[in-house]
């Protein structure tokens, strides 16, 4: 009998017992679950750095205007429930464990017919799934673990539009030692028709995700950092202007001190302004969502003068030094 301590120590031990799955895995993995993503409106986030932030800002933006927002990130800070969270609220034991049971035997029955038990990831995210769909959210907003064209999240069909984030050197073992190549992989989560709202700072980058777009005939939506203008710089956060294709020149503030969260600010606007049809919410809700956003663990102010940041790679090191 699976108690929540025993489950979420199930989830912790599956890497030493299993290897990285194909995407057709992991969509056959949902489709043996009831399919909980096709009904769901979808927000999918990749990048090397900011892909967190700009979740978040989303998630704040839509709870703002009124919406149910399932948010599935990662990592977990202090406990895994963090990764599923519904209106920046994470989900009960009760809820975990629920979804665990489910995904739990489906794990059982494709070990039985010689097929491969889910990842470590894919378990997480076939849950997130169903407790999204259980809770019947209006949207949610996805983030990627690693890479992008062959993580377990791109198993997702027809998602509301895509985004990414910053791209620099990260996990060159797995998506390649170069931008370009990194880039492809990021870019990978890019699907026909679906628009693209991307952090063009990098030509090198830039252009790969240009081209993927292109060729698949997706509106695509460049922002950069000369977009936006600093106003103001306190410990309490940044004022900015941000030159958006959608809203013209808007004033914006969130309650951080790294000045790139006025990128993924900005980037998180701008796909609310393509997706503004789709959800209706006007220009000064907006704002009050980005001031509202917590993102615990990222350049966090925890006490006067102390700072902690999950800074996993060179470039992240880099703005939080500079920072």
């Amino acid at each position: 009998m699976f108690t929540y301590e025993k489950a979420a120590a199930y989830i912790e031990e599956i890497p030493k017992f299993t290897t990285k799955n194909k995407l057709e895995h992991t969509r056959k993995c949902l489709d043996m679950l009831g399919s909980p993503d096709k009904n769901r409106k979808i927000i999918h986030v990749a990048g090397t750095n900011g892909k967190g932030s700009v979740c978040a800002f989303l998630s704040t933006m839509l709870e703002e205007g009124g919406y149910r927002c399932g948010l599935f990130t990662s990592p977990h800070l202090m406990k895994i429930n963090e990764r599923f969270q519904i209106n920046e609220q994470m989900v009960s034991d009760e809820k975990f464990l629920e979804a665990f049971l489910k995904v739990k035997e489906l794990s059982d029955r494709l070990v039985e017919q010689g097929d491969y038990h889910p990842t470590y990831f894919e378990f997480l995210f076939l849950m997130g799934m169903l407790i999204f769909e259980d809770e019947d959210v209006d949207i949610v907003v996805l983030e990627t673990g690693l890479g992008g064209r062959l993580d377990a999240t791109n198993s997702i069909l027809n998602p509301l539009a895509c985004v990414i984030t910053s791209i620099s050197l990260d996990h060159v073992e797995y998506l390649g030692d170069t931008i370009d190549k990194i880039a492809g992989e990021k870019a990978g989560i890019i699907k026909k028709g679906v628009p693209v709202i991307f952090d063009a700072n990098n030509e090198t980058a830039a252009a790969v995700i240009r081209s993927r777009a292109e060729e698949l005939g997706c509106p695509a939506h460049e922002v950069r950092a000369e977009s936006q203008k600093l106003l103001s710089y306190t410990p309490k956060g940044i004022g900015f202007t941000f030159d958006s294709a959608v809203y013209g020149t808007t004033e914006l503030f969130v309650p951080f001190i790294a000045k790139y969260q006025m990128m993924n600010a900005s980037l998180a606007v701008e796909t609310m302004g393509v997706l503004r049809e789709n959800h209706g919410i006007g220009k000064e809700t907006l704002k009050k969502g980005l001031e509202h956003t917590r993102w615990q663990g990222r350049m966090e102010t925890i006490l006067p003068g102390v700072i902690v940041d999950g800074a996993h790679n060179e470039d992240g090191v880099a703005q939080f030094v500079e920072t």
